[in-house]
């Protein structure tokens, strides 16, 4: 068995919160061996935050009862489960950085033989702000305008270099250039629930639990899209400009310029556990515990991946605006 964790929010990031005490919105994909979904299924998972390092000390661990959907898809509350030590409001989330391990047991018990630890990056800080403020609340303002409405259930992204992108749970329907018409719609069947999308100024991303889908500029058609299948859960995303990244815990997908074709999938093979990863103009670094992999131009294809390695692990990452 092993557990696919699956990003939540519109801008890839692991995780929501609401009003304080916060809570943490977690969602993950079980899937078998052999790559089927484990559906409507109890699962136990144990969930820990632990501080330094993947392999620093739990200051926050609880245990979840839970049953996966008819897409294998558990959801569930971080700091609402049976907490076993800490508490989620006194984690300071100034001192880090964090890490969520999560274990499961695949049968609903305890027994937890799926385990995984991906870094907890910029969101929990809106955490530690709302747990810092000091004082008593200011008069309230008056009432501001009322909002545009929700997107339902078709979602649409947009770059903004004309390309816009509306999509359901199987299929997706991008608009853009086309070098006969002029403009045009392209349409792209889904392998499954879109689980997030992100956008360039040029292309936009959508991925599954199992697949990516580019939609970016083509060099004979104008507009197209381009599939890639993926080696595990997406934990992190990014997008630069021109170019957009997704990774699990084993590889790194880059889509961006292809001096052939308009637009192209390059795959890195990581080295080491993912930390994290930084933008910087049109370049994005995805870097582990053992490795840098920097997505950026290249002179004959247009876009490829650049590895570096390192004798010890980054304490920091800082990119150029």
């Amino acid at each position: 068995m092993r557990l696919l964790l699956s990003s939540i929010t519109p801008l890839l990031t692991l995780f929501s919160f609401a009003q304080a005490p916060q809570r943490m919105s977690f969602q993950a994909v079980l899937r078998d061996d052999a790559d089927a979904l484990i559906v409507n299924g109890p699962v136990g998972l144990r969930i820990s935050v632990l501080q330094g390092s993947v392999n620093g000390a739990a200051v926050f661990v609880e245990t979840h009862s839970a049953v996966t959907n008819s897409n294998g898809l558990v959801s569930l509350e971080i700091g609402g489960g049976t907490v076993q030590s800490g508490s989620i409001a006194a984690v300071d989330w100034a001192n880090g950085p964090f890490f969520l391990k999560t274990e499961t047991d695949p049968n609903g018990g305890t027994s937890y033989s799926i385990s995984g630890t991906t870094q907890l990056l910029s969101v929990p800080y809106a955490l530690h702000a709302a747990n810092n403020m000091q004082g008593p609340a200011g008069p309230q303002g008056a009432q501001g305008p009322e909002g545009p409405p929700g997107v339902g259930a078709c979602q649409v992204i947009r770059t903004g270099d004309g390309r816009v992108v509306v999509y359901n749970e199987s299929n997706a329907y991008g608009f853009g250039r086309n070098l006969t018409s002029g403009s045009g719609w392209y349409t792209r069947s889904l392998d499954g629930p879109v689980v997030a999308a992100l956008a360039s100024d040029s292309a936009v991303v959508l991925y599954t639990a199992t697949s990516a889908y580019g939609f970016g500029p083509n060099n004979t058609s104008g507009s197209n899209w381009y599939g890639q299948s993926l080696s595990g859960s997406v934990i992190g995303a990014a997008h630069a400009s021109g170019r957009i990244v997704v990774y699990t815990g084993t590889n790194a997908y880059g889509f961006g310029y292809n001096s052939t074709s308009g637009s192209n999938w390059y795959t890195a093979t990581l080295s080491g556990a993912p930390i994290g990863h930084v933008e910087a103009g049109n370049r994005i670094v995805v870097y582990t515990t053992a490795s840098a992999h920097g997505f950026g131009y290249n002179g004959t294809s247009g876009s490829n991946w650049y590895a570096q390695s390192y004798a010890a692990e980054p304490i920091g990452t800082i990119g150029t605006r």
